[in-house]
């Protein structure tokens, strides 16, 4: 933060008050001749001001001085203090006027104003740097406070030379605090930006770099003297930033932060970001600017990527279990096949029986295919269906298809839907239906 507002406005209010003094010294001169002249060298006086001209309280405007005042004589004790110096110090004018010596107060030794005090009797106008001083209170130390004191002191010159030295006060311990913390604001803000698990990084609205954290030094493989002041084009694929600069433009012009996934090839290799980015503005709401915020996702989206993949596979696997698992072809003897069903009978589960036994009799010469219901507790459509059209597809093969275990439920609903029943063979349970095909196989010889 800049104090030089702040000092110019000290520097302007010294002069205004040296101003005064010297007013109210040559004032004095005029009005009575100085006390303290030597006869022999008495200075000569000056016209006296004309009647009519008003006198000007000079006492008065000493006491409404907004600022402490002390008025030293040259061997450091107090001459005169104003009203503010008394109330700020919490201590009576009689406990300060001509008991108080700057010269003795260890305190005003060691911080150097004494050193200066000689400095303004010597001549010289000493303004001193904001040094931390405690005020004591005269006579009780829990009054006393703490405080960052800025003094200016003047010598004050007579006939003789300089015969008192006036010390201006100034607490700028308001001012030194609002510097600490905007300091303690400044650190703290730098070890955010410098520590936080993300690239964070500002451009001007030219696009050059004006702030960047050691990730982004990391990311972009480079020193950031090297890259600060300019712009992303100087360093990386023109592709890479010309997005940039895209995203850069749409912050710029948004209201609202702008938010995008992003994929970028570096020396190890694609990393993908998430960047949030938004404009920045003067105090009169211009845009002079954009911060990015970038967290590096590459492995959370690799992750993804991957358990994705696993459960494709896992999904492919699963299918092939359930399809074996609920369409066994069992071989009992060379050409009879047995294809227990057990469950609920679908429409997609169908297919996948009748495909598996069309699949069976090809690859194993089945002559006798035996399908057993016994496990079906369902005679909806989709099991009158799914036998009807299986007797249908294993004659087409040539084959012969006996059918097991059948309800009365199954067995009312194919005469309900007049099914055309014929070639197919029916047995109440597995076992005669085993016994039939044998006999069957028996009867044609063996098989091929």
């Amino acid at each position: 933060m800049s104090t030089q507002g702040g000092d110019d406005a000290m520097w302007a209010e010294n002069a205004r008050l040296r101003a005064r003094i010297e007013e109210l010294e040559r004032r004095l001169a005029e009005a009575t001749p100085p006390q303290a002249a030597p006869p022999q060298a008495a200075p000569p006086q000056a016209a006296p001001a004309p009647a009519s001209e008003p006198r000007v309280p000079f006492e008065a405007v000493f006491e409404l001085l907004p600022m402490p005042v002390f008025v030293y004589r040259t061997d450091g004790v107090v001459a005169a203090v104003n009203e503010v110096t008394c109330a700020w110090y919490k201590t009576p004018r009689e406990h300060l006027v001509g008991k108080y010596n700057m010269l003795q107060d260890p305190e005003t030794i060691s911080k150097g104003f004494a050193d200066a005090f000689l400095r303004a009797v010597a001549g010289e106008v000493v303004t001193l740097p904001a040094i931390p001083y405690v005020i004591k209170h005269e006579t009780n130390e829990d009054l006393g406070r703490w405080c960052w004191l800025e003094v200016t002191f003047l010598p004050l010159r007579d006939g003789t030379g300089v015969s008192f030295v006036v010390a201006l006060l100034r607490d700028v311990s308001a001012h030194r605090e609002a510097e600490a913390q905007q300091r303690r604001s400044t650190v703290l803000l730098q070890s955010i930006i410098e520590n936080a698990p993300l690239l964070i990084y500002a451009v001007d609205a030219e696009g050059r770099y004006t702030v960047a954290n050691r990730l982004v030094e990391a990311a972009v493989g480079r020193p950031r003297s090297e890259f600060m002041g300019r712009r992303p084009s100087d360093f990386v694929p023109a592709d890479t930033a010309d997005r940039f600069a895209e995203g850069d433009r749409q912050a710029m012009a948004s209201s609202t932060p702008i938010i995008a996934e992003d994929r970028v090839e570096m020396r190890d290799g694609t990393h993908v970001f998430m960047t949030t980015k938004f404009a920045l503005r003067d105090d009169d709401g211009k845009v002079t600017g954009v911060c990015g915020m970038s967290a590096d996702i590459t492995e959370r989206v690799r992750a993804e990527e991957q358990n994705l993949r696993l459960q494709e596979q896992m999904f492919r696997v699963r299918e092939e279990t359930l399809r074996s698992i609920s369409t066994p072809l069992l071989p009992i003897a060379a050409g009879v096949l047995v294809v227990p069903l057990v469950g609920k009978m679908t429409r997609e589960r169908a297919d996948l029986v009748i495909e598996a036994l069309l699949h069976g009799i090809s690859s194993q010469q089945a002559r006798i295919a035996i399908l057993d219901v016994t496990g079906m507790p369902e005679a909806g459509p989709e099991v009158t269906d799914a036998l009807i059209r299986a007797a249908r597809s294993v004659r087409l093969l040539g084959a012969e298809i006996v059918i097991t275990g059948v309800r009365p439920s199954v067995a009312q609903s194919l005469v309900q839907l007049e099914a055309d029943l014929g070639g197919i063979v029916t047995q109440g349970t597995l076992e005669r239906g085993v016994a039939y095909a044998l006999s069957r196989r028996s009867h044609r010889g063996a098989a091929p």
